[in-house]
């Protein structure tokens, strides 16, 4: 009988594939994936030698889908989200159940919104009831379950977990990108700056030692996912998160010019009450939260 390709093919090697294969990076798939670079690229090539197949084409440091891959890719990806909602709904069964979560506007709108559906894919039976906050004292009189906050993460009374890398640099419009030769540069753009951040622009700009740089136009805003937006529109450059990018619209219009960064202070946490007992859609969500930025 013939060998069937699926005969001791592995989890991880389609896991890692799905993910390269959508970010069309190996360097961006080894951070998600929480991964060395050679070991993601290791996984490829035994999964590669198993089908007797080359998925990717690989030329100049960039990579792309064979006619293979891109015709292999949505199945692997079909197949991972149906044992995710498979699983889910064994072994994590649950009645309909409502979350609800103080979110910082940023977060909510960079990093969870884009990837809502693939909560909603694995668990549609648990609604998530969001109210955006951005202030300390807006959490200190939540009632909700989980609150996801910029800080320090030092909360008395919480547990918290950090969901973003502390370290930000510039994006902006891949036209605005162009216009940048060099950082001198920077000069003839607007700057947006968020307020409330003990690191912004001033910051980066000692680090690149352009503290007196002529005819620096500063905006302010109080909201990354502001200041991104503004950025997006043409008006300036920003600061922000990489992780922030990697999903939703701004990932297709915002680019970093630089690859300079600065490590920040406060970041994205996860909290919850260490004294209180989450409820079991609570702990379904947070599981989920926290697995995506494992990966």
């Amino acid at each position: 009988m013939q060998r069937l390709l699926t005969n001791s093919i592995q989890l991880n090697w389609l896991r890692t594939f799905e993910v390269v294969g959508s970010k069309l990076s190996f360097t961006i798939a080894a951070n998600e994936l929480n991964m060395s670079q050679s070991a993601v690229s290791q996984q490829i090539q035994l999964l590669e030698h198993h089908l007797n197949q080359k998925l990717f084409i690989r030329a100049n440091r960039t990579i792309r889908l064979s006619d293979a891959g891109r015709a292999f890719l949505p199945i692997v990806e079909a197949t991972v989200n149906q044992l995710n909602i498979g699983a889910a709904q064994i072994f994590a069964p649950l009645n309909e159940a409502n979350v609800d979560i103080n979110v910082n506007t940023a977060f909510a709108i960079l990093w969870l919104g884009p990837r809502l559906q693939n909560f909603n894919a694995i668990y549609p039976q648990v609604s998530i009831r969001q109210r955006s906050n951005n202030w300390s004292e807006d959490f200190e009189i939540s009632t909700a379950e989980i609150d996801i906050r910029y800080g320090k993460g030092s909360w008395q009374g919480f547990e918290s977990h950090q969901l973003v890398k502390p370290s930000i640099r510039p994006y902006c419009t891949p036209a605005n990108a162009k216009l940048i030769r060099d950082h001198s540069d920077l000069s003839y753009m607007p700057l947006l700056d968020v307020v409330g951040t003990p690191q912004g622009w001033d910051s980066w700009l000692s680090k690149m030692k352009l503290n007196d740089l002529p005819m620096q136009t500063r905006q302010f805003m109080d909201s990354h996912a502001t200041s991104a937006s503004i950025a997006a529109s043409g008006t300036g450059i920003c600061l922000m998160y990489d992780e922030l990018m990697h999903e939703g619209a701004f990932s297709q219009q915002l680019v970093a010019p630089f690859v300079e960064s600065i490590d920040t202070e406060s970041t994205y946490y996860l909290c919850y009450r260490s004294d209180k007992a989450l409820s079991e859609a609570s702990v379904l969500f947070k599981d989920w939260l926290l697995s995506g930025v494992e990966e």
